[in-house]
């Protein structure tokens, strides 16, 4: 599927917690408590309050470190659909983080529960 559909409902995460950040070498999770998890393959961005670039998709070869984590423990005070290119959590610090579909052959990524793939 292209394009992050208009009526996409992100309810779930509002509230939530990120608990935990799994990293692997073509994908990164977050996991949420208590429940939802997005599943990464694709491009995603963290930007602070400011709208200042923090952390990005990078090839793993190319990146020094990760500056992601600073989402861990917060919640999620808002979510937004972009539709058709992206989604967006906003946390209680003011970060944000945005994750695209940007790939008309690829999933970008997925939601859990609920089987969503964009």
């Amino acid at each position: 599927m292209y394009g992050v559909p208009p009526d996409l409902n992100l309810e779930r995460f509002l509230g939530a917690t990120l608990t935990r950040l799994g990293l692997g070498e073509f994908q990164i999770d977050f996991q949420f408590h208590p429940e939802g998890e997005i599943t990464v393959e694709g491009r995603w961005e963290l930007r602070d309050q400011t709208g200042r670039l923090v952390d990005e998709a990078q090839p793993t070869r190319q990146r020094d470190t990760y500056r992601v984590h600073r989402l861990l423990g917060q919640k999620v005070t808002r979510t937004s659909v972009n539709a058709p290119s992206s989604i967006t959590l906003q946390f209680e610090s003011g970060d944000r983080l945005e994750v695209f579909d940007d790939s008309t052959q690829y999933e970008s990524f997925t939601i859990q529960p609920g089987d969503i793939i964009v």
